[in-house]
């Protein structure tokens, strides 16, 4: 087991990484939860899968109660939201109850959103499913949901009490699901860990097999970058900026294509390409910083051509973006592996 704090002062909190042992995460719950019962929310297939594993683990600690939401992005609404916030109501939550959201990416954000604003705040807890979501989303309380004009517009900063990590739950992640969690987690690498982004090379083959100890390791050092980032900067005011490098293409292509086309990973590594190339462009690195990404991600099996989408789709799409201000985008730039900086481009500049 491996114990990380996010440090935020009163927002502390602990990433708990296992393999196969839920019994901290029962430990802790038994410890904090306000009442007994804990709402879990999650997709109807992981309640199938997972219904009988869970309950078993935390029997005697906590009752669970489980309310399903349908996967994917395109349910991650305002509708969504009202349904399992009148669910939630009906099952006579209040505000001592708590929230575990049990799944990938959207299960965490629509989730963490609830807890915001449902009555006005509830705790909630993270165990994601996706090591996208297990590197990424689950920490740092970034909680959304989208708007039909883009993606994450409506949402809040809000953290949870504990985010608990078991490797085992990838054994049953589609191989595409796997590799778009290791975008994020060369991300990482891009952005503040030249070493990091080497173990990646070399250790390839474990970690496609899903070693326990190499899968540890890279959700390990993956969290700690991140954590490191939100301690410094929780609401994004500056530096946690940085942990967006290939995202604001990404974002864009994800929303220009209806969701539907790219999932979330392979809009990011494209993205990542894309932020490289605008790097090179303004003279912050060389072709090579490029080729290495292009070669890691292609032996992660994750997408490197960009398809033909029609610029000005793309233009119009981030300047809706979160980060677009005065005319500008601020994008996130290569100096070399292992560095980045924030640098604001007009958006006329990217018609280039």
């Amino acid at each position: 087991m491996k114990k990380i704090k996010v440090d935020l002062g009163k927002n502390s909190y602990p990433l708990i990484i296992t393999h196969k042992d839920l019994f901290p995460a029962a430990q802790i719950l038994k410890k904090q939860l306000k009442e007994d019962r804990l709402f879990i929310i999650t997709n109807p297939k992981l309640k199938k899968s997972y219904q009988k594993t869970l309950e078993k683990a935390f029997a005697g600690f906590v009752s669970l109660h489980w309310i399903t939401v349908p996967d994917g992005e395109k349910h991650k609404t305002l509708l969504t939201l009202e349904k399992l916030a009148v669910t939630l109501s009906k099952k006579g939550a209040n505000r001592q109850s708590a929230l575990l959201a049990f799944g990938g990416g959207v299960v965490g954000d629509i989730t963490g959103f609830l807890a915001a604003s449902y009555m006005r705040g509830i705790d909630f807890y993270q165990m994601p499913t996706s090591l996208l979501a297990q590197v990424d989303s689950s920490v740092g309380g970034k909680t959304a949901v989208d708007l039909p004009t883009g993606k994450n517009l409506l949402g809040a900063f809000y953290q949870p009490k504990a985010v608990f990590i078991d490797t085992n739950f990838l054994q049953t992640l589609p191989k595409q699901e796997f590799a778009c969690g290791m975008a994020e987690v060369i991300k990482y690498g891009m952005i503040a860990d030249k070493k990091f982004f080497d173990f990646l090379k070399r250790h390839a083959k474990e970690i496609h097999k899903q070693s326990p100890k190499a899968l540890e390791t890279i959700i390990a050092q993956s969290c700690k970058i991140k954590a490191h980032v939100v301690s410094q900067d929780e609401k994004e005011q500056g530096l946690r900026a940085i942990l967006n490098f290939g995202h604001t293409y990404g974002h864009a292509l994800e929303q220009v294509t209806g969701f539907n086309r790219f999932k979330h990973g392979e809009a990011v590594a494209l993205g990542m390409l894309k932020a490289v190339e605008i790097s090179i462009h303004k003279n912050l690195c060389s072709q090579k910083t490029h080729s290495e990404l292009k070669a890691l991600l292609t032996a992660y099996k994750l997408p490197v051509t960009w398809p033909k989408i029609n610029a000005q789709k793309l233009n119009s799409a981030m300047a809706k973006d979160k980060k677009f201000q005065s005319q500008n985008i601020r994008f996130i730039l290569s100096e070399n592996i292992g560095k980045v900086k924030i640098v604001p481009i007009a958006l006329k500049e990217l018609k280039q």
